[in-house]
């Protein structure tokens, strides 16, 4: 046996050391995640939410409380989960980072109470009574799926508490903006 042989196999022995090592180490860290992995798609499955990328979509809201709209534009309410959230200075755009959030889940973030009865804001709860009463709109159309929707690409959403007529309702429709479109086209 040569020199230039001993040294190959020296060279293919460590190789081989390493791609063992690699192997094995690998394979305990990927018993760890399997375990992480399992529980979080356990989660899913309950849930119905996807991973976090697993989607990226924008839709237009807004949300009035006896005739005003909540301004989400305000720090309090920027980027306050990765999931979901509003951002960049802009409160008329929900940005949603994983597939199957609903407007429940946005508004939760928010620490928004919501649903076909009552929306409870920053402690001032707004129920259905006599001629006040909780709307839910997507796209233009009644939506009884209140804070269960999935928030598709490009809605418009509108959450009104009050006692407007078809004409206020209208112009809050009419209020929610196009921006979305936007941030959609800039993926």
């Amino acid at each position: 046996m040569t020199k230039k042989d001993l040294i190959f196999y020296i060279a293919i022995l460590i190789l081989t050391v390493l791609f063992l090592w690699q192997w094995i180490s690998k394979g305990a860290l990927i018993s760890h995640l399997n375990q992480s992995q399992k529980h979080n798609y356990q989660i899913q499955l309950l849930t119905g939410l996807g991973q976090l990328g697993s989607a990226h979509l924008h839709a237009d809201a807004k949300v009035y409380i006896n005739g005003n709209a909540i301004d989400f534009s305000q720090q309090k309410y920027q980027l306050r989960n990765s999931f979901i959230h509003f951002e960049e200075g802009i409160g008329d755009v929900i940005h949603t980072h994983a597939a199957g959030l609903t407007v429940g889940h946005m508004l939760k973030s928010l620490a928004i109470d919501f649903n076909n009865d009552c929306i409870l804001i920053e402690g001032n709860n707004y129920c259905n009574e006599d001629n006040k009463k909780l709307k839910f709109y997507v796209n233009g159309q009644l939506n009884n799926e209140f804070d269960n929707y999935v928030i598709k690409n490009l809605d418009k959403i509108l959450i009104s508490y009050g006692d407007e007529d078809e004409a206020g309702i209208q112009k809050q429709l009419d209020s929610i903006t196009n921006l979305a479109s936007r941030y959609s086209l800039q993926r």
